[in-house]
């Protein structure tokens, strides 16, 4: 699967569910939109934390913004956002959808829909 960093339209979307950026004093902060790269080059390509390449911030500054949007629920804000966007722009069609539940087991007693289809 080939990567794509994000892009103007959608970094839109994202950036304002991020923390805000803390006034600078020492060392220069990270930019946290090659974060946010960094963090779905790792998700698309599923290589490990280690390979990050460099030019989106350490791998282990990478990784820490990672577990605080997962600890701060800031990926589902940011997923429902986008999802809501979806439904508004009509990109997002539920009639093609389907669920499988062979893997779900009946209650005790009931025939699952699965067998009851086979039979």
């Amino acid at each position: 699967m080939s990567f794509h960093e994000i892009y103007d339209v959608l970094w839109e979307s994202i950036k304002r569910h991020l923390p805000p950026q803390k006034p600078h004093t020492g060392r220069s902060r990270s930019d946290l939109r090659k974060l946010m790269n960094g963090i779905l080059y790792v998700v698309t390509t599923g290589c490990t934390w280690q390979d990050v390449p460099r030019h989106y911030g350490s791998k282990s500054t990478v990784h820490r913004f990672h577990l605080y949007l997962c600890e701060h629920g800031i990926y589902r804000e940011i997923f429902n956002e986008l999802l809501n966007k979806g439904y508004d722009l009509n990109k997002i069609d539920l009639s093609h959808c389907f669920t499988d539940t062979k893997d779900i087991p009946a209650k005790k007693g009931e025939i699952s829909v699965t067998t009851a289809t086979k039979k």
